[in-house]
């Protein structure tokens, strides 16, 4: 796994940082081939997600790492945006809006 982070952060993460995004690795099984991914960021709801996970994402992966077989990358609003709008949602004592970031 180490192999395919490195590879994420020289090949792939630089542009998807260019864009106000980033992916992370979610699982890796040897035994089924199988990588599990997750974009985050910008990336997350981009329109473009899409292309760029079939056209950049996926097919840059394959030709490094021919043994794995499948590629799954979750979009979607990601955890990091999930916590910030409940924060932002959460009201102290006063009812006042408390912001964490």
């Amino acid at each position: 796994m180490d192999k395919i982070e490195k590879f994420l952060d020289r090949e792939i993460r630089p542009y998807l940082k260019s864009h106000g995004g980033n992916i992370e690795i979610i699982n890796y099984s040897i035994e089924r081939q199988e990588l599990n991914l997750r974009l985050k960021g910008q990336c997350c709801v981009c329109p473009h997600s899409m292309e760029t996970n079939e056209n950049f994402i996926k097919k840059s992966i394959l030709e490094k790492f021919p043994k794995i077989k499948n590629i799954y990358i979750e979009t979607g609003i990601s955890d990091e945006l999930w916590n910030l709008a409940k924060n932002i949602l959460k009201e102290d004592r006063n009812g006042k809006l408390e912001r964490k970031v």
